[in-house]
């Protein structure tokens, strides 16, 4: 009866239009595939009781079996959004973009006996998500430039008056008294002045839209480093241990990494669960298309149903209200990374820990 309806499930699934595997050893071996994820993959049955790795080297080399593994390992569920990979459909190659998540289904004793794979193909919204978010930034910028054009116009008449008058008035008299020359010397020094702040202001309005492409290499051993010290001064009470694994060098903004790292750092620290046991594994692994870092601790979690919140501004895990915190350090980071061409994601598990994933792509 039980065997009837396993192979009634999976008729079912079959038919389902979501995409769905199943893995069912630490080696990742594809126990079960319904014909949409085998559509996905642009594959047949013929994978099926084979490696996932052994199958799909391309998504090896992406960081997917790692992640696959983590999940097998931890019992942590991990989901993602608008995640690009690499389809191989014969001798085609082509990139899309995927909603997916590993979920850890485990025993009682909170060993992992499978992965259940689910995933939505996103590319078409994720490709008129980028279209908007252009011409929002080209509409924002416009309107800015335009507004920066009038102030210029406007603004820079009166010290440019000050300074023709000023100037003219000590030619024609060199032989003025030195307190009258005085005053005329301030006018001309402060009209320079305000002169600078209207420049100065239209330098930032033009470096806020080029500061993602003020890239260099950033040696990320002094940077991770760097943070640590500035988070044990802030919390001179932590009780965490951090543990440094490799890390791989970047190429990227320099202030805007370490406000990343920071921010998750610090958030590491804030919600440790206060024992000698707390930890912060901080360590990358290099995949084809760019850097990927790893930060994992064991503190209090996040709920499962509270994680596609908690990048959204002021939004905060229920379990951590009572601590001190805006809600935005997240929501930041997020932004961040973004601008950097990366993306952040996160699997926990309450009173197990979270897990952070920041993939940095190659310049």
């Amino acid at each position: 009866m039980i065997v009837n309806e396993q192979v009634s499930i999976l008729a079912v699934l079959d038919h389902s239009p979501l995409a769905t595997a199943v893995y069912n050893s630490p080696y990742l071996h594809i126990a079960y595939a319904n014909q949409a994820m085998l559509d996905m993959w642009c594959t047949d049955r013929t994978i099926l009781g084979k490696t996932f790795c052994t199958c799909f080297p391309g998504f090896k080399q992406e960081g997917f079996s790692s992640i696959l593994k983590k999940v097998w390992n931890t019992g942590i569920t991990y989901q993602a959004t608008d995640t690009p990979a690499d389809i191989i459909d014969g001798s085609t190659k082509t990139t899309r973009y995927f909603d997916f998540e590993y979920k850890a289904l485990v025993d009682e004793a909170g060993n992992t006996y499978a992965i259940l794979h689910t995933a939505h193909d996103v590319t078409a919204r994720k490709l008129v998500y980028n279209q908007i978010k252009k011409q929002e930034e080209e509409i924002s910028f416009s309107h800015q430039l335009d507004l920066l054009a009038n102030t210029l116009s406007h603004d820079l008449k009166n010290p440019l008056a000050v300074l023709k008058m000023g100037n003219d008035f000590l030619m024609r008299n060199p032989d003025i008294d030195p307190e009258r020359s005085q005053q005329w010397n301030n006018n001309i020094a402060n009209s320079i002045q305000n002169i600078e702040a209207i420049i100065n202001q239209t330098l930032q309005v033009s470096k806020a839209r080029t500061d993602t492409h003020l890239a260099e290499h950033i040696a990320m051993d002094r940077t991770i480093h760097n943070c640590l010290s500035e988070v044990k001064l802030l919390y001179p009470q932590l009780t965490l241990s951090f543990r440094l694994g490799h890390l791989y060098p970047l190429h990227a903004n320099r202030t805007m990494v370490y406000q990343i790292f920071m921010n998750l750092i610090a958030n590491a620290v804030k919600y440790a669960k206060k024992s000698s046991l707390d930890y912060l594994h901080i360590y990358s692994e290099q995949t084809d298309k760019g850097i990927v870092y790893f930060l994992e601790d064991n503190g209090i979690g996040i709920p499962e149903d509270e994680l596609s919140r908690v990048f959204l501004a002021h939004e905060r895990a229920s379990n951590s209200t009572h601590m001190a915190g805006s809600g935005i350090g997240l929501s930041l980071v997020k932004q961040l990374i973004e601008r950097l061409g990366g993306s952040i994601n996160l699997s926990s598990q309450l009173k197990k820990g979270t897990i952070v994933r920041l993939f940095f792509p190659y310049p």
